[in-house]
């Protein structure tokens, strides 16, 4: 079990591509409210469904089509060889204004919130992803035009831009190097924030007067200012390639392009091997977060099951936020879950390491994240409340700006 590289190194990575385009886009609408319906035709940056909540970015299409399908859970647009939506002129302003005019086209906002420090994650999240270090090498200005919109509304006193030992750091604008021992989890956010504040966060919530954006959020802000255009790209590690790929991309098509042919009993992984999640099928697309791709081959896969837990204490020793995931996960499997906040399920930064190191081959992460999911039901706080008709008419009119 030693023998697994935790390394976030990344070593000299060749330039970001395109993804080539595919004849069919599977958009989640998770935490979104469509605005239209089958039938309709949209061109790409056409808005197609509102944020739910006020920080999380709307939806639209990445490329001309109509949309053929729609159920509780996605949305499939048939692509077709229409143009683009004629883009928005930036936002001028700052502050509300602009977090606001970024949330419309496309953003995630939750970190935009005034802070006296703001702290720039170039950190690798897992090993064997490497999409910031092109960006930090061939895209400065984006990043430097995302800094720049990103300040006006964060309005940061200090800056600090983090990365681990040996991979590209370089400082930009007014920035302050920190490096980090290049060994996962060091790039989760509690660790980052730890590191730089000198404080403990619990994951999920926000520090007093600071606030963290990664280098992949830095460059989708900074393309959205620079092109007037919404975000409707992501950029992943896939196959050790670092690409430019459109949202809804299914997992299939992205694999075939690699040249990897998924078998039964493989999974592809949206993300890295120790925090992504499986596919549900190849026809899954990405969203805006999805970071890489990972096939795991059955053959050299150790599967998980519900096993007796052995209470070696392995995954104890091993987790970096210091809890017992084994005893969680002993309280999801049995529906205590209101008891697994007495073991600090809510510490948990979910970085996977407890299921590598169990010896009985439990499915941890899974547990964890099934108990924070049921308790998150029991708080009502599963999912912002869906936006009204009149609000959806009012942000898919004229944008903030």
């Amino acid at each position: 079990m030693s023998d697994f590289n935790f390394s976030l190194l990344c070593g000299e990575t060749g330039p970001l591509t395109t993804a080539s385009r595919p004849d069919r886009l599977r958009l989640s609408l998770e935490g979104v409210t469509p605005v239209l319906a089958v039938g309709d035709q949209v061109l790409g940056g056409t808005k197609v469904a509102v944020g739910n909540g006020p920080d999380k970015g709307d939806l639209h299409a990445p490329l001309a089509g109509t949309i053929v399908e729609m159920d509780f859970y996605s949305m499939l647009i048939e692509v077709d060889n229409g143009g683009k939506a004629d883009p928005h002129s930036p936002c001028a302003e700052g502050g509300e204004p602009l977090r606001l005019w970024l949330k419309s086209m496309g953003v995630d906002v939750g970190a935009l919130y005034k802070a006296a420090t703001l702290i720039l994650n170039g950190v690798p999240p897992e090993p064997g992803i490497s999409v910031f270090d092109p960006l930090l090498r061939d895209y400065r200005k984006t990043l430097e035009m995302g800094l720049e919109a990103v300040q006006k509304v964060v309005e940061p006193a200090k800056i600090f831009l983090v990365g681990a030992k040996g991979n590209r750091a370089n400082a930009f604008a007014n920035c302050t190097v920190v490096h980090v021992n290049p060994v996962y989890p060091s790039g989760l956010d509690p660790l980052v924030y730890k590191t730089v504040l000198r404080q403990e966060v619990l994951p999920g919530s926000r520090p007093d007067d600071a606030t963290l954006l990664s280098v992949k959020d830095l460059y989708a802000i900074g393309r959205v200012m620079e092109t007037g255009r919404p975000l409707t790209e992501t950029v992943m590690t896939i196959g050790g390639q670092n690409q430019l790929v459109r949202v809804g991309t299914p997992v299939g098509f992205l694999a075939a392009e690699a040249g990897a042919q998924v078998q039964p009993g493989d999974r592809a992984v949206l993300g890295g091997p120790l925090r992504g999640l499986a596919a549900v099928n190849l026809e899954q697309g990405v969203d805006k977060d999805t970071y890489g791709l990972t096939l795991m081959r059955r053959e050299t896969s150790l599967e998980t099951t519900d096993n007796f837990c052995l209470g070696c204490g392995s995954c104890e020793r091993h987790c970096p936020a210091r809890i017992m995931p084994g005893m969680i996960s002993r309280c999801a499997e049995f529906k205590q879950f209101t008891r697994a906040e007495a073991y600090h399920i809510h510490s948990c930064m979910e970085c996977g390491l407890c299921g590598y190191w169990c010896t009985a081959r439990r499915p941890l992460l899974q547990y964890i994240r099934l108990a924070k999911y049921e308790l998150a039901l029991l708080a009502g706080a599963h999912a912002p409340s869906a936006p009204s008709e009149d609000q959806i008419k009012e942000q898919t009119g004229d944008t903030p700006c």
